[in-house]
């Protein structure tokens, strides 16, 4: 299995991308990172084709429905919705606190409950906001060499909207 967040992705030249050609399943999070990127879509397309060829699995989420979605190539919007669509629930607080920890975990990051707590009341309540601040906190904390706290927080975040 081989996972991808297209939000990085983006940053790189497309016809760079061989993350597939040797893997059972290719994952993709935050896929509509690339839409609006000819290059990206048509990459993507191809990948779709090739998974309903069988050559492998495709799992990728969006933040959006696949028709709401503005595309620059419309077979690649169509392609998006070949397979099985599932909308998850939004999590609520509970979730986001976990999701939170455990990606911060896996990160090498400790994340003290005041931390999230401060997150969670400064900055939109969305996942996916929380996760790209998290990024963000990520890469200041391992730049400046300190630990995730709150002053750090207000620093690094400082022009960040809230």
């Amino acid at each position: 299995m081989q996972i991808y967040d297209a939000a990085e992705l983006q940053h790189c030249v497309a016809s760079e991308f061989n993350g597939y050609g040797v893997c059972d399943v290719l994952a993709i999070d935050n896929l509509d990172a690339i839409v609006g990127q000819r290059e990206w879509e048509a990459l993507f397309y191809q990948v779709i084709n090739r998974c309903r060829d069988g050559d492998y699995r495709f799992l990728f989420a969006l933040s959006d429905k696949p028709d709401d979605l503005n595309t620059c190539l419309n077979d690649f919007r169509s392609r998006l919705q070949w397979g099985l669509l599932l909308q998850l629930p939004s999590g609520g607080e509970a979730e986001i606190r976990t999701i939170l920890r455990r990606r911060a975990t896996l990160l090498g990051i400790e994340l003290s409950a005041d931390v999230i707590s401060y997150l969670l009341n400064h900055y939109p309540r969305d996942l996916a906001a929380q996760m790209a601040i998290l990024r963000q906190l990520d890469e200041t904390s391992l730049a400046r060499q300190r630990k995730i706290t709150i002053p750090l927080v207000k620093t690094a975040l400082r022009n960040h909207p809230g």
